[in-house]
């Protein structure tokens, strides 16, 4: 490899993860949320990687709480015969009866419900063979009928080549997925509201 390019290459990791990094591990959140503690943190106790993000949305919890259900990946009935989540409306999945339950796996995907306290805090559990993963979502009230939408991931992986490769592909991809979600959902409830 050429000088220049390793000179580089160590260049683009320093500022990745002196910079870049650092940002997007906290983005929105405050230093109180950072080092706050948060539903589900009892899950993983000692994670090898956290991130805590957050946005506030011009919108009371119900009905970011709607939108968070709804694109979050739960599909009253398993999701058969509904609508998309970008047409349908959010008010069905925000019901007491059609709500995610305790131990219920979200469509799509592996991640179970923890813990449900709805319009303000939603716990998901991934428990893979390489890795355990918690999301925990929480909407506080803010004054003027707004909300703060904080969201945390928890990882620990297992001490074995798939378990760092798991952990190496959430650090830049939960970023990019989870702040797409978190605006996705921020412009619907305002939108909607």
């Amino acid at each position: 490899m050429p000088r220049s390019l390793f000179r580089l290459a160590i260049g683009a990791a320093a500022g990745y993860l002196f910079a870049v990094r650092p940002w997007h591990l906290r983005w929105g959140a405050d230093d109180r949320e950072v080092h706050a503690e948060m539903p589900g943190d009892d899950l993983i106790r000692h994670p090898q990687y956290q991130a805590t993000r957050a946005v506030n949305v011009d919108a009371p919890p119900a009905s970011v709480w709607a939108w968070l259900v709804r694109l979050g990946g739960y599909r009253p009935g398993g999701g058969q015969d509904r609508p998309a989540p970008e047409t349908a409306a959010p008010e069905a999945a925000a019901t007491a009866q059609e709500g995610p339950k305790v131990g219920e796996v979200l469509d799509g995907g592996d991640f179970v419900v923890e813990t449900i306290d709805p319009p303000h805090t939603l716990v998901l559990a991934l428990r893979g063979a390489d890795a355990t993963t918690t999301c925990s979502i929480s909407l506080r009230d803010l004054e003027d009928g707004k909300t703060r939408m904080i969201y945390r991931l928890r990882i620990r992986a297992e001490p074995n080549v798939r378990g760092t490769t798991y952990l190496a592909s959430m650090d830049v991809s939960d970023f990019l997925t989870m702040r797409r979600q978190m605006l996705t959902i921020k412009e619907r409830a305002e939108s909607a509201h």
